[in-house]
């Protein structure tokens, strides 16, 4: 086949993030977020029997904000009230709490890939269109670290665990959107850890969490798995924690200590069912003897270099 159509919907929708990012029309970047939306879709479907009825979610949610966008700019030229109308929009397509309903319902229907799309690629754009307007965001930022904490804690499926874990990440981002610095240098950050979970999570096949106790993978792999997990909860000294630590300092310094408190509390949440899952793999180690295990483990090096070689690089190139 001349054209591939999968590489063509992954161009047209990286054009689409592009042109929505780096212009500073309204309208333009509403073009661009059809560009991609158009373009995301039958990046996303596939033949199992939840998809469609993902596929047609994503598509009616995108559709209503985009219209609410649109009217939000309409209303520029004839109300003062336009900034209400782009936030809900904007808001509406990121799955920020109380809007985040939709992104567990769809995560369940769609692939690894197309998750770790939807969850950074697809954000990027609309986050920053939300750093344009100076709009104070606390009462959404606080409901989305309580609603992506404590939600996680009783999940089984591990689709579910990542999209509430985005829901908490996404608040992170939103609350330093003021500076483009720490929210850029974040998403990088959530990024690289999430494109490590799940090509890991791709690797072992996982769907669920209790699936970690029947498995009887090599040690390499589990390790490489705990690694990974560990930062997604941002454990020192791993890449996660430097993220979250860099929110942290920037919230101390702007005195809002109930946020600071609050984003501390739900990262011990996060980190909680993070654990819980390295913890049911350590128990049921191998189905080897213990005293016959050889601790001559081959690490996979690109993982290793991800978690903990990145966080020193970014810090020496900010000093």
């Amino acid at each position: 086949m001349l054209l591939n159509l999968e590489i063509m919907f992954h161009f047209c929708m990286m054009m689409g993030v592009i042109i929505a990012t780096g212009s500073n029309n309204w309208f333009t970047m509403w073009i661009g977020l059809e560009l991609s939306l158009m373009s995301f879709i039958p990046i996303m479907s596939n033949k199992t029997k939840l998809n469609s009825e993902s596929c047609i979610k994503y598509f009616i949610i995108q559709s209503l904000s985009s219209s609410i966008m649109m009217m939000g700019v309409i209303m520029m030229s004839t109300s003062t009230n336009y900034k209400l109308m782009l936030a809900l929009s904007i808001m509406l397509k990121l799955g920020m709490s109380p809007f985040h309903t939709w992104v567990i319902s769809i995560a369940e229907g769609i692939n690894y890939n197309s998750i770790f799309i939807m969850l950074t690629i697809m954000k990027l754009a609309p986050i920053n269109m939300l750093s344009y307007m100076s709009m104070n965001l606390s009462l959404l930022i606080i409901m989305s670290l309580i609603m992506g904490s404590i939600s996680g804690l009783n999940q089984n499926s591990i689709k579910k665990m990542i999209s509430y874990s985005s829901i908490f990440n996404l608040s992170f981002i939103i609350s330093c959107i003021n500076n483009f610095y720490i929210w850029i240098t974040y998403f990088i950050i959530y990024s690289i850890s999430l494109l490590l979970m799940t090509m890991i999570i791709m690797k072992t096949n996982f769907l669920y969490v209790n699936q970690l106790i029947l498995n009887n993978f090599n040690k390499s792999i589990k390790l490489t798995l705990w690694m990974i997990l560990l930062s997604m909860g941002g454990f020192p000294p791993l890449l996660g924690f430097f993220g979250k630590l860099m929110v942290l300092m920037y919230i101390f310094n702007t005195k809002n200590s109930l946020m600071l408190m609050l984003m501390i509390l739900g990262s011990l949440i996060v980190m909680f069912f993070y654990m819980r899952m390295i913890f049911l793999s350590i128990m049921f180690f191998s189905d080897l003897i213990k005293w016959n295990i050889s601790f001559k483990i081959k690490f996979n090096s690109f993982i290793l270099i991800s978690t903990l070689m990145i966080p020193i690089i970014l810090f020496n190139l900010k000093s």
